[in-house]
């Protein structure tokens, strides 16, 4: 099985795919070039990992570029933030 084969290939700037979730969940992003996950909070601390293309985590005070391969970005519960595409981008949240 193939992670790319479980998204599937949309016209939306921002679609989202759920993978796993039993205790904790997984979840698919593919952010097209200038898509914009809108500015929200995770209930929980959060891992996000670029698979693919390049990308932009945004909170209060920290910009993070994701920009090669398994580059990743913690993110803490409860704080306001973003992603944005600067490039096709495909990543995974693990909650």
């Amino acid at each position: 099985m193939n992670l790319i084969d479980l998204i599937k290939d949309t016209e939306k700037a921002v679609s989202a795919q759920n993978v796993f979730s039993e205790k904790g969940s997984a979840t698919l992003l593919r952010i097209k070039k200038d898509g914009v996950l809108r500015e929200h909070q995770s209930a929980v601390n959060a891992l996000l990992v670029l698979l693919e293309g390049k990308a932009v985590y945004e909170e209060n005070g920290r910009r993070e570029e994701l920009n090669d391969k398994f580059d990743f970005v913690r993110i803490p519960a409860k704080e306001t933030h973003k992603v944005t595409g600067t490039e096709d981008a495909l990543l995974m949240l693990f909650q």
